[in-house]
């Protein structure tokens, strides 16, 4: 698992890559390139309304309903941020303006998130590895909910289709507490195969996580909060904006309906990149003016896959390209409403719950 795998090379996916790629230029020439202004007003907007409801909580320290409420709403808004503005800035699709970068990155920081190690994760190891065990470090084995078919399931693996509906919530609280701690600190993490993290950015990762407590539980408590509540805002927050989060991000890739392949013995997967780019995602048929406006086309999710450097603004009509390219060409295209991806989602870890059949998934 240590060597590092690579695709075999097909003809084939070769040559469909390339003619779907000319398909999609010739249909982007088609479009208005002003789209991504609208993007752009985001990456001012949200970070301001964040930082309003933020001032807004703490001028109602008296009203405690009211500060949860706040606080709840900042976390709806960092999941618009992370979807609509960060994840566009990490694939270079918002802004050449590297100033203008590193100040969204560094609202990532601010979010108590890491944008560093983040970005390695995503677009070094997901993007490149999506579904394969021990490489795609957004579905990373935790020891606690089994994703992968591979393996026997532990004694508690066995229930996880029952008590995942309580682990689950508490997947931001993971990632700011836990997760981005493990990865800059523990040698036997993923992302530490790839990559030599400096010494700077774990400095830099030690500060920002302050700063982020400092403002997010500290100051209210100066200000008069009673500590419970100062706390338990934090977690209220951080649970809405996680289980909010998960609907978005597992439902494209790890359900019962995607594959999860294994490298051969030349550590080689055999489908191709291409190819393995559909066998391991789907996209959720849902479109409306949220998921256009605020979550970056989350939903259009092959599209993303295949051209990360396209801008999520024109993600409908790339992926109505690629529909119609799939469909003439055999290739497995495949759409789910998001009840039915969620519940293929619970079929998966069903499914891997029994001793034959098994996997897992990092929180």
């Amino acid at each position: 698992m240590n060597s590092k795998i690579a695709y075999s090379r097909n003809d084939s996916s070769d040559y469909h890559y390339k003619k779907l790629r000319s398909l999609v230029n010739d249909r982007l020439k088609e479009l208005p390139s002003g789209r991504r202004e609208n993007i752009k007003i985001l990456a001012v907007l949200l970070p301001f309304l964040y930082i309003a409801l933020y001032i807004t909580a703490l001028s109602q320290i008296d009203d405690i309903p009211t500060f949860y409420s706040l606080y709840c709403l900042m976390g709806i808004v960092i999941v618009f941020t992370f979807l609509s503005v960060i994840h566009e800035t990490v694939h270079g699709n918002l802004s050449n303006n590297s100033a203008a970068t590193k100040g969204i990155l560094y609202f990532l920081d601010l979010l108590g998130a890491n944008s560093y190690i983040w970005k390695k994760r995503h677009v070094t190891m997901h993007h490149n590895f999506p579904n394969i065990r021990g490489w795609d470090t957004d579905i990373q084995q935790s020891g606690i909910i089994k994703i992968y078919p591979h393996g026997e399931p532990s004694g508690y693996q066995r229930y996880q289709h029952i008590f995942f509906i309580f682990l689950y919530p508490l997947y931001l609280l993971n990632w700011v507490f836990i997760r981005d701690m493990k990865d800059f600190f523990s040698e036997d993490r993923l992302i530490q195969k790839t990559i030599k993290i400096p010494h700077t950015e774990r400095i830099k990762m030690l500060i920002f996580k302050g700063i982020y407590v400092f403002y997010m539980l500290v100051v209210p408590i100066m200000l008069g909060l009673p500590v419970i509540h100062a706390f338990l805002a934090l977690v209220s927050m951080l649970i809405l904006a996680g289980v909010f989060a998960l609907v978005s991000l597992l439902t494209p890739h790890a359900n019962i309906k995607n594959e999860f392949p294994l490298p051969d013995d030349t550590q080689s997967i055999p489908s191709g990149w291409f190819l393995h780019q559909f066998q391991t995602t789907n996209d959720i048929s849902v479109n409306n003016w949220v998921t256009r406006n605020l979550m970056g086309n989350f939903n259009y999710h092959l599209a993303h896959h295949l051209f990360p450097n396209i801008s999520c603004a024109y993600a409908p009509e790339v992926t109505e390209v690629i529909r119609n390219y799939a469909k003439e060409n055999d290739l497995p295209y495949r759409t789910y409403p998001l009840l039915t991806a969620l519940k293929y989602h619970f079929l998966l870890l069903k499914q891997n719950a029994q001793p034959e059949d098994i996997f897992e998934e990092d929180m």
